[in-house]
């Protein structure tokens, strides 16, 4: 039974927003990294065969990349939360800000521009979100392949 408080429906609206925001990241990531492959494979007279296998190989080094990242350093990183200081309204303050200019970039685009920032110790990490976007490569790859029959 669902609680009549309505807790269930602020965890939806933050699991809401941490979708929103990790799918625009991972969808931004996979347009990049696709048109990259297309104009390095067009250009360099691969056609679109080559584009698929550029798309592969990225999508499969940015998932062992991201998997190399999310693996945990010491039984201790289980244990942690990842955030060091507490803020004077009581939230977390994270160990390494979540910042980079890439970062400020798809946080300007849309749903993400609408939306109100997740809670800190909700938002997946910056390597989850690159987990993501490899799949979304390699989707864009086997989409290539399957259902264009791009060989």
């Amino acid at each position: 039974m669902r609680p009549a408080d309505g807790s269930f429906l602020a965890r939806l609206r933050v699991a809401g927003l941490v979708a929103a925001h990790a799918a625009t990241y991972a969808a931004t990531v996979a347009v990049l990294v696709g048109t990259g492959a297309a104009v390095i494979g067009i250009a360099t007279g691969g056609g679109f065969a080559r584009v698929k296998v550029l798309l592969f190989l990225a999508g499969l080094a940015m998932m062992a990349y991201a998997t190399a990242r999310l693996w945990p350093r010491s039984p201790s990183d289980l244990e942690s939360d990842g955030f060091d200081g507490v803020t004077v309204d009581g939230r977390s303050i994270p160990k390494v800000p979540d910042r980079t200019r890439f970062q400020r970039f798809v946080r300007s685009l849309p749903p993400s521009r609408w939306l109100p920032p997740a809670p800190p110790t909700k938002r997946v990490t910056p390597a989850g979100k690159l987990f993501v976007a490899s799949v979304l490569v390699l989707l864009a790859s086997y989409l290539l392949e399957a259902q264009f029959g791009i060989v």
